[in-house]
């Protein structure tokens, strides 16, 4: 093994070592981490030490909370909320919320799951009632201005049998889906995966056909057998 590879896997070897180089790399040496406030009984916070925090927060207010969060994800301007019991949020490592967002999650056995390598602008992701969840995929970009929810934190009533007609469902989006700017994701939608939700676009239901492209409001598949990249190539 050559000198700068000994070097390099010196360095992977020392999580704090790692996460000074990257914070001095992208000019964040100085600034604070996160606050943190925790309220409640049997909480637990799994942080992988390479994992960095910029202006941000974790606040839980309830009893048998989890939160994971993986190796060299990112968090900037970030409020990640728990109130209630035994709800859980799970981040996967190379996450980045590169400009801000919340992950919020309210009542009880609530849960979000977000894969490997995904990437946010600026989201938020909002699990608002009980038993309900939201599942994102690895490698999915994200642009700004998205709100992805599972539920309207209000109730509706049919005013004839007083029963509530606008339940919490899950919300799923799959591997390497593209959420553009200003972008609704609502109670029970499903994006398969190497799809594309257009700007200003609002989900409202399943799409189960991979590569497809979705726009409008509410969004409807306006073009299939697409496929996308994170890189600019020419005409």
């Amino acid at each position: 093994m050559s000198f700068k590879e000994n070097l390099k896997a010196s360095i992977k070897s020392q999580g704090w070592l790692t996460k000074l180089l990257r914070n001095y790399r992208d000019g964040l040496l100085f600034t604070k981490s996160y606050k943190r406030s925790i309220k409640g009984t049997n909480n637990k916070l799994n942080i992988n030490n390479s994992a960095r925090f910029v202006n941000s927060s974790i606040i839980i207010n309830g009893n048998n909370n989890t939160i994971n969060i993986g190796a060299d994800s990112f968090f900037k301007n970030v409020e990640i909320f728990i109130s209630g019991n035994s709800n859980r949020i799970d981040i996967e490592k190379l996450v980045s919320f590169n400009k801000g967002g919340s992950l919020w999650v309210e009542d009880e056995h609530c849960k979000i799951t977000i894969g490997m390598e995904s990437t946010f602008e600026n989201a938020h992701i909002a699990a608002t009632e009980s038993n309900s969840k939201i599942t994102i995929g690895s490698d999915c970009m994200f642009a700004y201005d998205i709100d992805v929810r599972t539920g309207d934190s209000h109730a509706i009533l049919d005013n004839s049998t007083k029963k509530r007609i606008n339940a919490a469902q899950n919300v799923n989006i799959e591997d390497h889906v593209w959420i553009g700017a200003h972008v609704s994701i609502l109670k029970g939608a499903y994006i398969a995966s190497n799809s594309i939700v257009a700007t200003r676009s609002v989900v409202t239901k399943k799409f189960e056909q991979r590569n497809i492209l979705l726009a409008g409001i509410p969004a409807v598949a306006i073009k299939d057998n697409i496929i996308w990249t994170r890189e600019r190539i020419p005409d």
